[in-house]
């Protein structure tokens, strides 16, 4: 019913014309204001209230809210419908955080490549550095931290490192590098460069003899950065500095001992001791540690590639500041130039080719190829396809180029990482079985599939033997199939540890660490890859030369057992003198006394079987001059050997052959 008709009745509200006097109202038609005034009472139902305006967010929650979204963002999970600077909508229970995260954490974890990396920030040069371009790599939570600290708008934001970063480098410069190489010394780094005619001959050596090796930077641009830093020595900024001294210690270390007195009048070794000492502290001067600058980390490698007494842990070093970097996130997807993806490509790579080595010296038995990174392999491009201005990546050839021999390298740890991935059966180098482990003729199908690939891809077109690196391509990816070959059929993947391996078996992987031992001993034969020699020495294949000594203990006589003993024998022709410096070394000295007691085992077997003794070889005859030959022992771990149809010889025919041969030493020395 209408107010106006309710008689007497209460009204739930004030009349209209007390509502706009704002008096009280009796509530009652008409209301006694209104007949007082002599108007009209009127009741009407109140308007709606107005909708209040929506306050702008508060600061606090929005910093928090993007602070969430962004370690979603940091973990994988990406945010739909959500711009640079827009904040997600939680007003849906479908769009909160924490229902992404449970949609999404599936698919995160099967990605493979955390995207924690962050972002690359590009940091201007300062005095004291090269110029070529410097990213570091900052997390989104440092980078929103720095925004709190700096404030968000971008028009007043200076570029350049954050103040966290400032902060960090500020307390850690002084001690940083003096963990790695020890602390710096007051030497002047200046004197210990060479004059300008020999930096540039030094150059030129690392040029030939080093850098196809390892191609971790773009030749031509190095070598115009040197002849002008040579011009100017008082300065050359610190991370040019360091890459130049790294680059005098390989060539020195590549440099016969001849040429070194030659060209210093110095000996070898007090060269490689100079410029090791210069190249550590000019890494330290670079602050190693806290640099972003890729020419420091480029020294940094080519030091881990050519010391003989690089650490493991240095590589990891390396690895970690390559990381820093953002090395092992392909350029590509991070919107660089094209110059700089390949040469970044070029550096990790290598890295991992190097760590991976390391590990193996080491023991790890692991490598960085378990680890997640998704750069790209280098083009297979030769230097004269590349330049800084370039706009755009070149063409691969299918022919050789400069980068043939390190692609080859980089496809086999590849290969590797790939397999650790989908089959489930690789451990860095199938270094131990896993929860699910594939079967030998499984692992033989993927040796053999790598083999035909790389046979279509690179080695066909390495026929000229006539041409060094060539040759040395072809001999290094021999023995590195040859090498994971040995991996997978080694006895310790077995249930048994090779107890009940079949002769068979035995035999296989006897003539797989023979080939590595006989084709380390062609390319040490081949005069045309002597430049190279100092490589070979780094990458003997020793694990073969154990397991191919420790063989022959038991294999004393056949075919096999004469080709290992020729192979060993030359092997040790070719590394003297290497092996001689050595002769304190504990390893030296373990491996001569197995190779003593094989050779033994092989006089006690020809004299068991009445057989003239055989005349031992250069190597047996140095190692018995240096630690005296051991008197023939009566036991069946040296004295049991195979005969001629196969067959282990008895403990009797061991007693005979050792009674036979003390009986001819006596004869001769009588």
């Amino acid at each position: 019913m209408d107010g106006r008709l309710s008689g007497s009745a209460e009204q739930p509200h004030s009349c209209v014309i007390c509502q706009r006097r704002k008096v009280k109202c009796e509530r009652k038609h008409p209301c006694s204001n209104c007949v007082k005034h002599g108007v009209v009472c009127e009741f009407r139902p109140p308007a709606p209230p107005r909708r209040r305006k929506r306050q702008s967010p508060d600061p606090d929650v929005v910093a928090k809210l993007k602070r969430c979204e962004d370690l979603l963002q940091g973990y994988g999970i990406e945010l739909e419908g959500r711009g640079k600077d827009q904040i997600l909508d939680t007003s849906k229970p479908g769009n909160s955080p924490l229902n992404k995260a449970k949609s999404e954490a599936s698919e995160t974890i099967k990605d493979g490549l955390a995207k924690s990396d962050g972002e690359l920030v590009n940091v201007p040069r300062i005095k004291g550095q090269s110029q070529s371009s410097s990213y570091a790599a900052q997390s989104e939570e440092t980078k929103h931290l720095e925004e709190l600290l700096e404030g968000s708008d971008e028009e007043t934001r200076k570029p350049g490192p954050g103040i966290i970063q400032k902060a960090y480098d500020k307390d850690h410069h002084a001690e940083g590098s003096g963990l790695l190489f020890g602390s710096a010394s007051n030497c002047d780094l200046k004197q210990l460069h060479p004059p300008a005619i020999t930096i540039f001959r030094l150059w030129q050596t690392y040029f030939t003899a080093v850098y196809p090796l390892t191609m971790v930077f773009h030749a031509p641009t190095v070598q115009q950065q040197i002849l002008d830093a040579s011009s100017d020595l008082d300065n050359i900024p610190d991370s040019m500095e360091a890459l130049m001294f790294s680059i005098y210690y390989s060539a020195v270390i590549a440099l016969s001992p001849e040429d070194c007195e030659a060209m210093f009048a110095l000996t070898q070794p007090v060269l490689v001791n100079r410029y090791l000492l210069a190249t550590q502290q000019a890494l330290n001067a670079a602050k190693l540690l806290t640099s972003s600058d890729i020419m420091v980390l480029q020294a940094l490698v080519i030091l881990l590639v050519v010391d003989p007494r690089a650490l493991w842990i240095h590589s990891g070093t390396a690895i970690r500041l390559g990381q820093r970097i953002g090395l092992h996130r392909d350029g590509t997807a991070l919107g660089l130039p094209p110059f700089e993806i390949e040469i970044r490509r070029r550096l990790w790579w290598q890295m991992v080719v190097v760590d991976t080595r390391l590990a193996e010296i080491s023991g790890a038995g692991t490598s960085m190829l378990s680890a997640p990174f998704n750069t790209c392999l280098p083009l297979n491009v030769n230097d004269a396809d590349l330049s800084p201005e370039m706009g755009e990546l070149p063409p691969e050839h299918t022919r050789t180029t400069d980068m043939t021999f390190c692609l080859t390298r980089y496809e086999i740890a590849n290969f590797l990482k790939c397999s650790n991935t989908d089959f489930f059966f690789f451990d860095g180098a199938w270094a131990k079985p896993d929860d699910a482990p594939a079967t030998l003729e499984e692992k033989d199908r993927a040796i053999d599939e790598l083999e035909q690939r790389l046979e279509e891809k690179y080695l066909k077109h390495c026929s000229d033997a006539k041409i060094p690196l060539h040759f040395l391509t072809r001999i290094f990816l021999r023995n590195a199939i040859y090498r994971m070959r040995v991996v997978a059929h080694h006895p310790q993947h077995r249930p048994d540890k090779g107890a009940g391996m079949p002769a068979e078996e035995k035999e296989y992987l006897c003539r797989l660490n023979l080939n590595m031992i006989e084709n380390d001993n062609i390319a040490h034969g081949n005069k045309s890859v002597d430049k190279f020699a100092w490589y070979l020495n780094m990458n003997f294949q020793f694990p073969a030369l154990i397991y191919l000594i420790s063989e022959l203990r038991h294999r004393t006589r056949g075919e096999l057992a004469d080709r290992g003993w020729t192979a060993i024998n030359k092997g040790f022709e070719h590394r003297i003198q290497f092996i001689v410096r050595r002769r304190d070394s504990p390893i030296f000295k373990a491996t001569s006394a197995l190779a003593l007691k094989a050779w033994q085992a092989r006089e006690i077997d020809a004299a068991a079987h009445r057989e003239p003794i055989p005349e031992p070889p250069n190597y047996i005859n140095t190692l018995r001059s240096i630690f005296g030959e051991p008197p023939p022992k009566r036991r069946r771990s040296i004295g049991d050997g195979l005969d001629q149809t196969g067959m282990h010889t008895t403990q009797n025919d061991s007693v005979a052959g050792s009674e036979a041969l003390q009986d001819n030493a006596e004869t001769k020395s009588s």
